[in-house]
């Protein structure tokens, strides 16, 4: 299956009535890579459990970046 294969079938199968492509609630049990998404609406990320790292650089936003209410046991790095 190809990606766009895939892209096709979540959009079939998860757009809600209103439109919005709902995957809340996956869990895995490996590494995630959702890296180089290329969104024509709102990206909304919340509420994530990470028991490792969580990387996140390089955004590209034309609307606003909002960051709120963050738990890290670790090390917030937030540079240039």
């Amino acid at each position: 299956m190809t990606k766009q294969e895939l892209v096709k079938i979540i959009e079939d199968n998860f757009t809600n009535v209103d439109g919005v492509i709902d995957i809340r609630g996956l869990e895995f049990n490996s590494s995630v890579h959702i890296s180089d998404m290329k969104v024509n609406g709102y990206l909304s990320q919340d509420s994530q459990n990470v028991k490792g790292d969580l990387y996140q650089s390089f955004q590209k936003v034309k609307g606003d970046l909002l960051q709120s209410n963050q738990e890290v046991e670790g090390i917030l790095f937030e540079g240039f």
